[in-house]
């Protein structure tokens, strides 16, 4: 690290220590009425016999709200702390990008440096891979925690990084060229990136980051963990409910190391103040982590969920202003954080035991900006301007569709003179409200504007301006045991080294693996099913010259057309 950044770091940090050192003197800088009504709030989490949660809320960089709940260990009562640490899932991202960026900043790589520069042993696609390409999940690389699920692979934690590694050295094509489409779910670059550190940095990753932001900042509960069979003391264990409402233990699995980040709200607040910052070397990089995505031809990419911008995070609105956030998962962890840039304000959450943190960070965060969002927290679908269509109009948008490049299905159908839209198998569907003859807005529950629109007898269904995820009609396809013959045999594939036995069963089929079990399948169009398990959430049968059955491509965002072949 740079001799005047350190001594600059060190002096903020000092500098920073009394508003970070004690919750009540950071509460304290809270109205009394606003302090009650978080503590109300927080007040259901507030028992030793529930899991950990820890909060921290920032306004212009400094610690206005800090404060755990819970137990860190419900068997022995541990309570939970500022300091304990949280695996943080997503949050590890904003760290990899960070230090790519802090490495261009320096002029040891440029974004636009094809990625085979630093990491040579990468197989050539025969389209160029650039460092933002990796940034920017517009890269084409196959995803690595799914190839892992279909090749049925164990991966022992430590070997990860290299066994990825492998992975990209046996895949055969991309998913799409690079720089011509998004995945909301490539993750297999995030690890390139971190390799990339290293080899220009000279350092592991985990070492960089420990050099360059964590000992500097006082971060001293956070470090990324490549073994998380050893033992790590003042962490707390994550739990999920079990059917009876009991708690049990759920660690999560699969993650390579740099993405395994584990840390505590006060840590990640000398984070987030670090990057509000004027520190040196810090204020560019800052700025550039609001770079949008963009394709190479310039198209901006708005997914409905996934990244937005080189930080990692989403961008979208919070009840009329502008927000930034992300939200993670992993085991019994959940993590959030939500920015809204104009008021200068974060709210970082951490659990170890519930599906969704940020519901108590979004709460919190309506407590102290009440006043500043110009929206009601709800929709008030009473004042839309509704149109009144026909039965026979809506009748014509029933049926069934498919995404075919998420493997997500759709179904619409009448009920009660109104539209319903579903994304779940089984689930109940949402209300739709005609806003003109094609387009319909969703009934949900807060303010987020979910769009249907019918395009040449697709669906476009979109989140608050998002880019749409079409979804396209399709007749469900019946067969008999017989008809579902066809499709039985063992297919396999060299590029993950695993064969799957499909059979027939109950109308559907089921594909067999030793190591990654099986997976059911129900039938959806012709020769297109799909299946109960994420990593093979679609299968498409490839034929031959003479309608023979010769393979199947598996339909899923992070593993596009990778073929099974029929031996």
């Amino acid at each position: 690290m740079n001799t005047n950044l350190a001594k600059y770091l060190a002096l903020w940090y000092v500098a920073s220590l009394p508003f970070t050192a004690n919750a009540a003197d950071a509460a304290g800088a809270i109205d009394a009425a606003s302090s009650q009504a978080i503590e109300k709030i927080l007040s259901e989490v507030n028992s030793p016999d529930k899991p950990a949660l820890a909060i921290v809320a920032l306004k212009d960089g400094k610690v206005v709200y800090e404060k755990a709940f819970g137990s860190a260990n419900l068997e022995h009562k541990i309570p939970a702390t500022v300091d304990t640490r949280f695996q943080v899932d997503k949050m590890a991202w904003e760290f990899i990008a960070v230090a790519t960026l802090m490495l261009e900043e320096q002029g040891k790589l440029q974004l636009d440096d094809d990625v085979r520069k630093y990491l040579p042993e990468l197989p050539d696609f025969g389209d160029r891979i650039t460092v933002r390409h990796l940034l920017s999940s517009t890269d084409g690389l196959r995803g690595y925690r799914v190839l892992k699920s279909l090749a049925g692979w164990d991966l022992r934690e430590p070997d990860q990084p290299k066994s990825i590694l492998q992975f990209v050295g046996r895949q055969k094509a991309l998913n799409f060229k690079p720089g011509r489409a998004f995945s909301p779910g490539g993750d297999t670059r995030l690890v390139l990136l971190a390799k990339i550190v290293e080899a220009v940095s000279g350092q592991a990753f985990d070492v960089f980051c420990k050099n360059q932001f964590f000992t500097p900042l006082g971060m001293a509960n956070s470090v990324f963990v490549y073994d998380n069979s050893l033992p790590m003391a003042n962490t707390a264990v994550p739990y999920r409910t079990a059917e009876n409402g009991t708690y049990k233990k759920d660690f999560g699995s699969g993650v390579a190391g740099p993405m395994n980040l584990y840390s505590s709200v006060r840590d990640l607040s000398r984070w987030r103040a670090y990057l509000a910052s004027q520190a040196p070397g810090i204020k560019s990089i800052a700025s550039k982590l609001d770079t949008p995505i963009r394709l190479d031809g310039g198209a901006t990419i708005k997914d409905i969920s996934s990244i937005s911008n080189y930080s990692q995070h989403h961008v979208g609105l919070e009840r009329g202003i502008p927000k930034v956030y992300m939200i993670g998962g992993y085991g019994g962890y959940a993590s959030s954080i939500f920015s809204f840039p104009a008021q200068k304000f974060t709210v970082i959450t951490l659990s170890s035991g519930l599906a969704y943190s940020g519901g108590y960070g979004m709460r919190l965060a309506t407590v102290l900006l009440e006043d500043q969002f110009p929206e009601p927290p709800n929709i008030d679908y009473d004042k839309l301007k509704a149109v009144k269509l026909s039965p026979q109009q809506l009748q014509r948008y029933e049926g069934d569709y498919w995404n075919p490049v998420r493997a997500l299905a759709g179904k619409v159908y009448l009920k009660d003179g109104a539209l319903y839209f579903s994304r779940a198998e089984g689930a109940e569907g949402r209300e739709m409200i005609p806003l003109d003859d094609s387009t319909f807005q969703v009934k949900v529950e807060g303010d987020d504007q979910f769009m249907v629109r019918f395009v040449d007898n697709n669906i476009h269904y979109s989140m608050s301006g998002s880019d749409p995820q079409v979804y396209q009609p399709y007749r469900p396809v019946p067969y008999t045991r017989d008809e579902l013959a066809q499709f039985s045999g063992t297919f396999y594939s060299e590029e993950v080294d695993a064969a799957y036995v499909l059979s027939a069963a109950g109308g559907g089929l089921t594909a067999s693996n030793l190591r990654a079990g099986s997976v059911s399948f129900k039938p959806m169009s012709r020769d297109m099913f799909a299946g109960d398990k994420r990593f093979m959430a679609g299968i498409k049968f490839i034929r031959g010259k003479n309608s023979e059955v010769t393979g199947f491509q598996v339909v899923v965002d992070e593993v596009r057309n990778l073929v099974f072949k029929k031996i």
